[in-house]
């Protein structure tokens, strides 16, 4: 009798605390977590990403945006660029190589701009109408005609921009007198910065884009690149997303030649156009001293023609070491800002690019030698 009471005790006393378990199990329900919808620009970058360009460029400097287009040597032949400081209409300006067609920008108070155009008759300019065909309300500006007078590119905002300012596309319908619906031109040109303008001179074949990317506040990148006359898109077969994205982004323009031959050949083609562009004008802001007593101010001082030929060569080996010395700042800003892969991709160009602006560096030291030399043997 006192086992079966024992046991009906155990086993009331095993319902409870089981009843008491179940009681305090509490069911927790976990909540699925929430995808991030990307934005519609980097869905956006995405399709682009497809169809990057290959685009071969040659250079590239970092100067103030404020005067960005001085900065910029395009030909008279292929037109002119100018800024409009007028507090009325503060903007950019292009005007054809005959004089007789402007397309510019006006802002509103609101630092909205609009696209016009005007031209000249009679000797004067026509009063300004708006461009037709491209959304100003997306505040359109930095406009440059191609030279058939047809193909118009310019820098626009909006929902088909990748962030801030995108360059676009589009063609003058000389029948309708408006311009097609424009186009983005896409990667590398424009970025997830602002992307302000794009210049091609066809005589020459070389192409000008400003851009903020990775620039500090007031600065600008301009880069100079060779144009194709059709379109070739990297090849997605034989490449990884993140082995592109590195051209997307212009991460380094040396990883865009062809080869070193390729590109010297273009650099001096550059150099000779900058040339054939000094000749045109006031060479007169300079100093170079011969010696002590003798300070020349102009390439006609020199007596000696071989040290005036040198005195070019010179003039062209500075630029090139300002650009360099610009790029290669560039570089080392972006070293500190990477991560320790990209800082490692970035080490070895950084390197050669010292060692080649090093060189360079003798290398104008030694023709002022030279320079100096000659001349003082024709005084003599």
């Amino acid at each position: 009798m006192m086992k079966i009471m024992a046991m009906l005790v155990f086993l009331i006393t095993c319902q409870g605390v089981y009843a008491q378990k179940k009681k305090n199990t509490k069911v927790v329900v976990k909540k699925k977590a929430e995808a991030v919808q990307p934005s519609p620009a980097d869905l956006l970058y995405s399709n682009m990403l497809e169809n990057t360009q290959r685009v071969f460029f040659i250079d590239s400097i970092v100067v103030d945006k404020d005067n960005f287009i001085r900065h910029i040597p395009l030909p008279q032949e292929c037109g002119i660029l100018k800024r409009i400081n007028s507090e009325s209409s503060p903007g950019f300006s292009f005007t054809n190589e005959f004089g007789n067609k402007m397309y510019y920008s006006m802002e509103d108070t609101l630092g909205n701009s609009t696209l016009f155009t005007k031209d000249m008759l009679g000797g004067k300019w026509s009063k300004p109408t708006e461009l037709t065909g491209i959304d100003n309300s997306e505040s359109p500006n930095y406009p440059f005609m191609m030279a058939d007078g047809i193909t118009f590119y310019f820098a626009q905002k909006g929902e088909s921009s990748l962030g801030g300012y995108d360059i676009f596309v589009t063609r003058y319908n000389s029948e309708t007198g408006e311009f097609l619906r424009p186009n983005n031109i896409g990667l590398p040109f424009n970025s997830k910065a602002n992307d302000y303008m794009y210049v091609i001179d066809e005589l020459d074949s070389l192409g000008w884009l400003v851009t903020d990317r990775n620039q500090p506040d007031g600065k600008v990148c301009i880069y100079t690149f060779v144009p194709s006359k059709t379109r070739e898109n990297l090849n997605l077969e034989e490449m990884t997303e993140d082995e592109v994205k590195p051209f997307a982004e212009i991460q380094s323009i040396k990883a865009t030649w062809p080869n070193k031959q390729a590109r010297e050949v273009a650099m001096k083609r550059l150099l000779g156009m900058k040339k054939r562009l000094r000749t045109h004008t006031d060479t007169s802001s300079f100093t170079f001293d011969v010696n002590d007593q003798l300070t020349y101010h102009s390439p006609n001082d020199f007596r000696s023609t071989v040290a005036r030929d040198l005195f070019m060569e010179l003039l062209q080996a500075k630029e090139r070491s300002e650009a360099d010395a610009s790029q290669l700042e560039t570089l080392r800003e972006r070293y500190h800002q990477a991560d320790e892969q990209g800082r490692k991709e970035l080490q070895q160009t950084i390197l050669d690019a010292e060692k080649d602006l090093e060189a360079l560096r003798v290398s104008i030291r030694n023709m002022e030698k030279a320079i100096r030399n000659e001349e003082i043997k024709s005084t003599n």
